[in-house]
């Protein structure tokens, strides 16, 4: 019974060190399935204020990386892991570089605001496919206003895609639901309503607390 006892101890002690000191590095190719060295690409634009600190929620204010822009991966990270409850990611971060002009961008990931692991958030948002085919289900006379990054009422839901990406599952559960909500800043939210596949309304609405 001693024996287990400091087994069990053991155990705890290296279980500590391993989910609460370090953080696990993610593989970018081995989550997309890629081999290496294949050019990846935004699958949406990615909206900013801060390029050292970037939500996942990606808040539409401020400048964007355009959908299709190439990018270069540093580091991924999975955070950091509560081990006396359920194990689960509670931070994370993804950082990355434009090429063509060597600027470095951060995502702060938190799976608590998007409710998807930070590997399918990867796959959400960085493609291998080229810009063509990111663009190929956009109406041809909503390209122009897209890749402005302006959102107009009647606009197709594809085209909302890559202007924002997918709604967060934290407040759109389905994508299949005619009303989707999306970020301004951290504390205001705005809502698409849609008919079929247009923009039927863009409803502000009040601060969301978390």
């Amino acid at each position: 019974m001693k024996l287990n006892f400091i087994r069990h101890i053991a155990v705890s002690a290296v279980c500590t060190l391993i989910f609460c000191g370090c953080a696990y590095k993610v593989n970018v190719s081995e989550v997309l399935q890629q081999p290496l060295n294949t050019q990846l690409r935004t699958k949406y634009h990615l909206w900013y204020t801060n390029a050292e600190n970037i939500s996942p929620l990606n808040y539409m204010e401020g400048s964007f990386i355009p959908a299709g822009t190439l990018i270069e991966p540093i580091e991924v990270k999975r955070g950091t892991y509560d081990i006396w409850g359920s194990v689960s990611v509670v931070d994370g971060s993804i950082k990355f570089r434009t090429p063509d002009d060597g600027k470095e961008y951060t995502i702060y990931y938190d799976q608590h605001l998007t409710m998807i692991p930070i590997e399918d958030f990867i796959r959400q948002f960085i493609t291998v496919k080229p810009e063509s085919d990111i663009y190929k289900n956009v109406p041809k006379n909503e390209i122009a206003r897209v890749k402005a990054g302006k959102l107009e009422k009647n606009m197709h839901l594809n085209s909302v895609l890559v202007l924002l990406g997918p709604p967060a599952k934290s407040r759109t559960s389905a994508m299949t639901n005619q009303s989707w909500l999306y970020w301004k800043n951290k504390d205001v939210v705005f809502r698409l309503i849609f008919r079929g596949n247009k923009i039927r309304q863009i409803g502000s609405l009040d601060k969301l607390d978390f």
